[in-house]
């Protein structure tokens, strides 16, 4: 195995659904791939990767939409940077409130240094890809993803989305910044119109320097909590006498 590659093979344990998708962002085109072979939206080439049992690479002429290509670097028409798209949708109700989306800095990569990004499920990685995107089924995996952040860290948590261009918070915001990022699933207007994930569920997108500290922790670390069991009353009974306190109001826990 590749020293400098983590060992993703953690992730197996959690029995997701969907396999997590490795996704890297190249300015050369990619050998020994094959080019993704439909038009699709950018959120719908992660859930194209979930189904496929081999990777594959998109570029421009791929993408069916515009808000994609705007997040890999292309430029919007002005009447949509603008703000006056969202109000014909009915997700804002007057342009100046939609153009905030812009002006505040929604994350995307410069103009043309991403021209191709490669898709791979878990089975078919073959290197750490600039992000592991992971679609938890239920909100106890999503904590213990989580949890193998801050677990070694005490990194704090957090999710940042906006309603519209939900993919600069899934692809570009984590890739930029370094940090590990979770959206809620059914929030997002294009990822919802479309019906690309079930509702309800996190999706974690992990960036490439959190790679080994999180697989590592998952590897390390107890998943199951002994205050998630039934066995929880006598456990926080005898961590207060470890730790010379007075015994614990039962009725707490």
């Amino acid at each position: 195995m590749d020293s400098n590659k983590a060992d993703l093979s953690v992730f197996k344990k959690f029995n997701f659904e969907s396999p997590p998708v490795g996704v890297s962002f190249l300015y050369h085109k990619p050998d020994g791939i094959e080019r993704l072979d439909k038009n699709l939206a950018f959120c719908q080439m992660l859930r194209e990767a979930q189904q496929r049992q081999a990777p594959f690479f998109a570029d421009p002429a791929n993408h069916a939409c515009g808000a994609a290509m705007h997040v890999l670097g292309e430029e919007l028409p002005e009447v949509i940077e603008a703000g006056h798209l969202g109000p014909e949708y009915k997700i804002f109700k007057e342009a100046r409130v939609n153009s905030r989306i812009y002006y505040s800095g929604v994350p995307r990569l410069h103009k043309n240094t991403v021209k191709y990004v490669t898709f791979a499920p878990l089975d078919q990685i073959s290197s750490d890809p600039d992000l592991l995107i992971v679609l938890t089924d239920n909100a106890s995996q999503t904590e213990i993803l989580l949890r193998a952040m801050s677990y070694t860290t005490g990194k704090m948590w957090s999710s940042k989305m906006t309603n519209v261009l939900g993919c600069a918070w899934l692809y570009a915001y984590p890739y930029i910044s370094g940090e590990v990022n979770y959206i809620v699933t059914g929030l997002g207007y294009g990822m919802k119109v479309r019906k690309v994930f079930p509702e309800d569920r996190q999706l974690i997108s992990i960036p490439f320097d959190w790679l080994a500290t999180i697989t590592q922790n998952l590897q390390e670390m107890m998943w199951v909590l002994p205050g998630y069991t039934d066995q929880r009353v006598e456990f926080y009974q005898q961590v207060f006498k470890k730790l010379g306190l007075p015994p614990p109001q039962l009725s707490q826990f």
